[in-house]
């Protein structure tokens, strides 16, 4: 019986844990599109107010915001920097590739990332603020959407976690 209870806990424990995980990924999403949208205000103050290089720029971001972000930032910088033979479009998608299982973006946030990573050095200054800024409202579209799925499924997954386990250690008892 004592065996039947350890085993009912340890089965309430991980599928506790799967639901906080499951949660984590919806909470870790919104958190990412925030600290993207963040990093390219900081890229477009950069690029507009202080004439800096793009891949010290980078590097300076990406040490400031952190996280997934900051690495993906911090990555193309030094990519740029240490590879002369890259471009920054080629840079950036080389940086998102590497960091794709890290980041908590959907395919979506991705295709948008893409694009700005296309663009990203290929214009004027004037050309590549007005790439940033269309790039931070879809992040903004696309952080709302996720807001939304957020609010929906976290809560159902944390508490289907625990639900679930202990519905299947009443079954296994």
């Amino acid at each position: 019986m004592v065996i039947k209870l350890i085993n009912s806990c340890v089965i309430i424990l991980i599928s506790t844990f799967i639901g906080l995980e499951l949660a984590r990924r919806y909470v870790a999403r919104t958190r990412e599109l925030s600290a993207l949208q963040g990093a390219l205000s900081r890229l477009e103050t950069e690029i507009l107010h202080y004439a800096s290089h793009l891949p010290e720029a980078l590097i300076r971001i990406g040490e400031s915001v952190g996280g997934g972000t900051g690495r993906l930032f911090c990555l193309t910088g030094q990519t740029l920097t240490d590879k002369k033979k890259f471009t920054v479009a080629e840079a950036w998608s080389s940086s998102l590739g590497q960091l794709k299982r890290e980041l908590f973006f959907q395919q979506e946030d991705l295709d948008i990332l893409h694009r700005f990573g296309n663009q990203l050095g290929s214009s004027d200054r004037e050309g590549q603020v007005r790439f940033i800024r269309l790039t931070l409202l879809q992040l903004r579209e696309e952080e709302q959407k996720a807001r939304m799925i957020r609010d929906k499924y976290e809560k159902m997954y944390r508490n289907l976690g625990i639900l679930g386990g202990i519905a299947l250690a009443i079954l296994l008892l």
